[in-house]
C-alpha cells in the first residue's frame, strides 16, 4: 500500500478531534441533539483549520446508521466509512474552483429532485465556494431559500468577503480561528508517539510556529521533517530543513545594533545569505523578533517564545526605546518593499542594515524642535565624532547663524506692521496709480474699469468708488475681493471697497422752442431772428 501522508492519516474523524474550534463544535452538537439542523451552513476561516473535516464529521453524525443522528458517529457503518473515503452517494463534495458556472449549479439542482439512497439527509459540501461566478451564486439563491426536504448545504471558504451577501444571509455562518501553537504542538506530540518518532520539544515548537495557525500545514511540515531520515530530530535539523534563522542570530544582530557595530551586522547578514536563507523570510523573522521585543517592553506576555528566550529578550529590550523599535520596523518594512523592485536585493539589504547601525546617532524630530525653541544647539552625528574644541566652534557658528536668521525674521515682522492707522482720500489719491497697476497685474480688464472710476469718499477704511455705467458697476462688484486684497496688501490695513452708480446729469432739451425760449438761452440769436424775419426750424 502506498504511503499515506500524516495530514490524511490523522485527519479528525469525530468532534472531539477538532482542535481549537470549540465555539463551533458545541453549537453543531447541540443542533443535532435538539433536532434543530439548518438547511445551509457557511464555514469560513484560514486554510488547514478543519472546515472540510468538520463538514464531513457533521455529515457522518447526521447519517450514521448505528445510532444517528448522533454527536459520536461510529465510523464503522457503511455511511460513515463511505463519507470518510469520499465515495458516499448521499454526501457529495464539490470543488467550487472547478465547477464555477451556471450549468454546474443547474446540474446540481436536477439532482436535488432525487431522495437520499441510504441516508436521512442528502448533503452537499461545496469547498472554495467563493470561486463560483456571480451568475452561479444567483442561480443558487432560490434553492437555498426553499431547499427540498432532507437536503443540507455546507459551504467552505477561506475568503468570505467574495461570497455575495444574499448567499451569506441564507446560511448559518461559522468563523474558524487560527489554531494556537500549543494546540498544534500537543497534536504533533500525539502523532510522534503514534509513529514512534523522537523529536525535541523546541523542534515541535518551531514547526508549530512556522505552520502559522494551520494544523494541516504543521502535519505537512512534520512529514517533511520525518523524510530527513534521522533517528532523533533536533531544533537545528528543523532550522536547516526550512531555512529558518536561529533565535540567537537575531539576538546578536540586535546587540550589534545597540553597540553601533555595523561591521558585525554586515558579517552576520552575509553568513545568513551564504547559508541559502531567503532574504524575505529573514526579514520576516527579524520583524517578528522586533515586534516581540516591543511587546515585552510594554509589559505584554508572549506565548510564542520560550521562557529562556523571554529572559534574553527582556535584557535586550532595555537597550532600545519604543521609538527606536518602531523606527527599526518601519525601515525593515520599507526594505522588504524595495527588495521586490530591485535588481540587487542584497545591496538594498546591506544598506538598510548599515542604517540600523546608525540608530543611536539619529535625533527625533521632537528633540530637534525642542532644541530650536529653547535656543540650544542640535546634536548631530557629525558632532558626536568631533573633538570637544571642534564641537564648541561648530556650536558658535550655528548660534551666530541662528541669531542672524532671528534678526531677519524680526525685521520682516517690523516691515509687516501697518504704515498708517487709517486710510484717507488724500493718501489713496497719491498711491492710486500704483494700485491700478497692481490690479491690472491680477486682472487687466478690472484694472481698466477701476481706472475709469472716481474716488467718491473714504470713511473707516472703506473706500467708496463711483462709476458711470451699469456694466462697470457689475464688473467691479463681481471682482471686489481682488481690489480689496490689493488695497489691503498695499497699505497693510484691512480695507473694504464699495461701488455706487452715478449717471451724468443731462440738460433738458426743448423739442419746439419759441423765440422767448431762445432769448433766454441766447439773446443775440433771438435779436438776429427778429431783424431778419428768420423762421425757427
Amino acid at each position: 500500500m502506498s504511503y499515506l501522508v500524516l495530514a490524511r492519516k490523522y485527519r479528525p474523524q469525530t468532534f472531539n478531534e477538532i482542535f481549537a474550534q470549540d465555539h463551533i463544535t458545541t453549537i453543531l452538537k447541540n443542533t443535532i441533539e435538539l433536532d434543530r439542523t439548518a438547511h445551509a451552513y457557511l464555514f469560513t476561516g484560514p486554510r488547514g483549520v478543519g472546515k472540510t473535516s468538520l463538514a464531513r464529521i457533521f455529515a457522518k453524525s447526521l447519517n450514521c446508521l448505528t445510532d444517528g443522528p448522533t454527536i459520536t458517529p461510529c465510523n464503522t457503518c457503511q455511511n460513515c466509512t463511505e463519507i470518510t473515503s469520499g465515495i458516499s452517494a448521499d454526501v457529495i463534495e464539490i470543488d467550487g474552483a472547478s465547477n464555477t458556472g451556471v450549468e454546474d449549479i443547474r446540474d446540481l439542482q436536477k439532482e436535488l429532485m432525487y431522495a437520499p439512497s441510504n441516508s436521512r439527509y442528502k448533503i452537499y459540501i461545496i469547498d472554495e465556494v467563493h470561486m463560483l461566478s456571480k451568475n452561479a451564486f444567483n442561480a443558487l439563491l432560490k434553492t437555498l431559500e426553499e431547499p427540498p426536504e432532507n437536503v443540507i448545504f455546507i459551504f467552505a471558504t477561506t475568503e468570505p468577503h467574495k461570497v455575495i451577501p444574499t448567499i451569506i444571509s441564507r446560511c448559518q455562518r461559522f468563523d474558524f480561528k487560527r489554531i494556537p501553537i500549543p494546540e498544534i504542538v500537543r497534536r504533533l506530540k500525539e502523532i510522534c508517539q503514534s509513529e514512534n518518532i523522537s523529536i525535541d520539544d523546541d523542534a515541535l515548537f518551531m514547526i508549530g510556529k512556522k505552520a502559522d495557525g494551520s494544523m494541516r500545514d504543521a502535519q505537512s511540515l512534520m512529514d517533511q521533517v520525518l523524510a530527513y531520515g534521522k533517528e532523533h530530530i533536533t531544533l537545528t535539523d528543523v532550522l536547516s530543513i526550512f531555512g529558518i534563522v536561529h533565535f540567537d542570530v537575531y539576538n546578536r544582530i540586535m546587540s550589534s545594533i545597540a553597540q553601533k557595530d555595523a561591521n558585525s551586522i554586515i558579517k552576520l547578514l552575509h553568513d545568513i545569505l551564504e547559508s541559502g536563507n531567503d532574504i524575505q523570510e529573514f526579514l520576516n523573522g527579524i520583524l517578528d523578533y522586533i515586534r516581540n521585543l516591543m511587546m515585552l517592553s510594554v509589559g505584554i506576555d508572549i506565548e510564542v517564545i520560550s521562557d529562556a528566550q523571554k529572559k534574553d529578550m527582556q535584557e535586550l529590550s532595555s537597550k532600545f526605546s519604543e521609538n527606536d523599535l518602531l523606527y527599526l520596523m518601519t525601515l525593515l518594512i520599507k526594505t522588504k518593499t524595495d527588495i521586490k523592485i530591485s535588481n540587487n536585493p542584497i545591496l538594498v539589504t546591506e544598506m538598510a542594515f548599515v542604517k540600523l547601525a546608525k540608530l543611536s546617532e539619529l535625533t527625533s524630530l521632537e528633540n530637534i524642535l525642542n532644541a530650536m525653541n529653547s535656543g540650544k544647539s542640535i546634536p548631530t552625528a557629525t558632532q558626536n565624532k568631533l573633538k570637544p574644541q571642534q564641537n564648541v566652534k561648530i556650536n558658535e557658528v550655528i548660534k551666530q547663524k541662528t541669531d542672524a536668521v532671528k534678526n531677519i525674521i524680526k525685521e520682516e515682522i517690523k516691515d509687516d506692521k501697518p504704515h498708517i492707522q487709517e486710510l484717507t482720500t488724500e493718501i489713496l489719491q497719491n498711491d492710486f496709480s500704483q494700485i491700478i497697476s497692481k490690479v491690472k497685474k491680477e486682472k487687466p480688464m478690472i484694472g481698466t474699469y477701476l481706472e475709469k472710476s472716481k474716488i467718491d469718499h473714504v470713511s473707516n477704511n472703506v473706500v467708496h468708488f463711483s462709476v458711470l455705467k451699469d456694466l462697470s458697476l457689475k464688473m467691479l462688484t463681481d471682482n471686489k475681493v481682488i481690489i480689496m486684497n490689493v488695497l489691503s496688501n498695499h497699505f497693510n490695513l484691512r480695507i473694504k471697497v464699495d461701488f455706487i452708480l452715478k449717471k451724468e446729469e443731462n440738460n433738458d432739451i426743448i423739442a419746439n422752442p419759441t423765440l422767448e425760449d431762445i432769448r433766454k438761452e441766447s439773446p443775440g440769436i433771438a435779436s438776429f431772428i427778429e431783424k431778419t424775419d428768420s423762421i425757427i426750424n
